[in-house]
């Protein structure tokens, strides 16, 4: 392979939600981008808790620096403040090393390689996605989550990672942060791209429970969380679709009435179609995510999405999503007995990237 497209592949997976970013500072081999974007945005539903502004502001800063002809170093951060809550968040900070020849090397708060390798097939939806295989925030390394060191080699169309997640708490301390973070793991995956558009997407994520987690949880404490997870997805001639799977095993949180813990097994599906045209693109897609333990075997998330982009130009879109809720009430009203929200809602969002 090219020592360029190394270096474009390997960056891809580093600096994701970098790509809008404009440069400030370039010079002596060392350059600065800062990017990010602001959204106006609005949720409707009968679900009181689901209900009004979503609005917020992201903002991007990634940096590198050349260290010689085959070797980059690099940094990411990115920050979001909401604006109908105090509940700021760093999503991002890492930094890295990158060669041609060797490989990329990062370590920091950035996303797993279950995330990375497989959900990101399907997590491309206007507003929702990504909800369906078990990856999550602060959840065992499959999601954003503090402490990962991670490897990643690029081989003509190949990519091998491997992932080191250290023992790590929830960023924002809440009651029920407990349930976040997880002891010292490790992930393991590979991506295939073919010339013809299709690319396969395996990974596998194993981490061990805290000491909170053990004792709070009435179930599926005492087992290190698993996830193992496959996707595939077409992206060429205008149309893009991928499908993802997910099995788990103690990983998948459940909070039924109360008694709450991991349950047993956990089976996640994603499938996702969409059409450029022109500066339209329309979008379709399922999420499923079904749990069986002790005393449940049920649905936890279930629905329909159908949105569609309207791109004005490269730095202003709109855009709608309507979730279609397809799980049933249960003895509270809008809620299912894991206390899931069981009406639809519908996103509607301005975006200006910079």
């Amino acid at each position: 392979m090219k020592k360029t497209a190394l270096t474009m592949a390997i960056s891809s997976l580093l600096l994701a939600g970098a790509a809008q970013a404009s440069t400030v500072y370039n010079q002596d081999g060392t350059k600065l981008d800062i990017g990010g974007r602001v959204q106006g945005m609005y949720y409707g539903s009968d679900n009181d808790s689901e209900n009004g502004d979503q609005s917020y502001l992201r903002l991007n800063i990634a940096g590198e620096t050349r260290i010689n002809n085959e070797t980059v170093a690099n940094g990411f951060v990115q920050y979001n403040v909401p604006t109908n809550s105090s509940d700021n968040e760093l999503r991002y900070a890492y930094v890295g090393v990158k060669n041609d020849r060797f490989g990329a090397f990062s370590y920091g708060r950035q996303d797993g390689l279950i995330a990375k390798a497989v959900n990101d097939y399907t997590d491309v939806l206007p507003e929702w996605g990504g909800d369906g295989l078990g990856k999550g925030t602060e959840v065992f390394g499959t999601g954003r989550t503090n402490g990962l060191a991670q490897y990643l080699y690029t081989f003509d169309g190949l990519v091998l990672g491997a992932q080191f997640t250290g023992e790590n708490e929830a960023q924002n301390e809440s009651a029920s942060s407990w349930t976040k973070g997880s002891a010292e793991g490790y992930a393991l995956s590979a991506n295939y791209n073919f010339d013809m558009g299709i690319s396969l997407g395996l990974a596998y994520n194993q981490a061990g429970k805290t000491a909170d987690q053990s004792a709070n949880s009435n179930f599926g404490g005492d087992g290190d969380a698993k996830l193992t997870a496959v996707g595939i997805k077409y992206n060429a001639n205008n149309l893009y679709a991928a499908a993802t799977y997910a099995y788990g095993e103690d990983h998948v949180y459940v909070n039924q009435a109360g008694n709450d813990g991991y349950a047993d097994e956990s089976n996640g599906y994603e499938a996702v179609v969409q059409y450029t045209w022109g500066q339209w693109k329309p979008s379709l897609a399922y999420n499923r995510l079904d749990v069986k333990g002790e005393t449940f075997d049920d649905t936890l998330t279930e629905y329909v999405s159908i949105g569609a982009w309207y791109n004005i130009n490269e730095n202003f879109d709109v855009y709608v999503d309507y979730k279609a809720n397809l799980l049933s009430g249960g003895d509270t009203d809008g809620y299912n007995e894991f206390g899931q929200n069981t009406d639809d809602v519908v996103g509607v969002a301005m975006q200006y990237h910079f």
